[in-house]
């Protein structure tokens, strides 16, 4: 490997742990608005800015990120298995093509915001999407004294969660629906990407 090959793919690689490193910012008063909005019922102004959408002019013009490379990578190998697969799934000595039908997969993930209001110690965020407190997540206080939240991932679909407050009381979220199992415990429900 050449000097100048060697030093193209040291800049490379820099420039990508750049975007990698850079923190989220969200606005300086985010979490005072989100618990005001949440305690008038009232929608959020988005404090990050939306990414552009693939078909839009932004997102062509934009100096290349690794995520927008992985994108493409992962678009291009999608477009090849499936050319691959209804290669190989036609019968062999057929003429003519065949077409397969497949469900679609739902794997994309959201950046929830969970905000829990009300005095504690601690508290921590159970579900099904972390297998009820398998890994534990816990919530931060967020500077408001009394408001603890946690941005957390979670898959496209239903999902039932509740908070533990100072690691013994099993509090449902007051502003999601309810929902009650079979031991009448309560639970709060989040649906995500539907």
């Amino acid at each position: 490997m050449s000097d100048r090959s060697h030093d193209h793919d040291a800049a490379f690689a820099e420039r990508v742990g750049h975007v990698l490193r850079a923190p989220e910012r969200l606005s300086e008063d985010f979490d005072r608005a989100l618990v005001a909005a949440i305690r008038n019922d009232q929608p959020v102004a988005p404090a990050m800015r939306r990414r552009s959408s693939m078909l839009s002019r932004e997102w062509w013009s934009a100096p290349p990120t690794l995520s927008r490379a992985m994108n493409l990578a992962l678009a291009a190998s999608l477009v090849a298995l499936v050319a691959f697969g209804a290669r190989t799934m036609a019968p062999s000595g057929s003429t003519t093509g065949r077409v397969v039908a497949a469900m679609p997969v739902h794997d994309t993930v959201t950046l929830v915001r969970f905000v829990f209001v009300g005095q504690a110690q601690s508290v921590s965020l159970v579900g099904d999407f972390n297998q009820w407190g398998a890994t534990p997540l816990p919530l931060h206080t967020t500077g408001a004294g009394d408001t603890w939240a946690a941005s957390v991932p979670v898959p496209s679909g239903r999902h039932e969660y509740a908070f533990i407050v100072n690691g013994k009381h099993w509090v449902a979220d007051p502003f999601a629906p309810r929902e009650s199992d079979e031991f009448d415990t309560n639970s709060s429900v989040i649906t995500v990407g539907l």
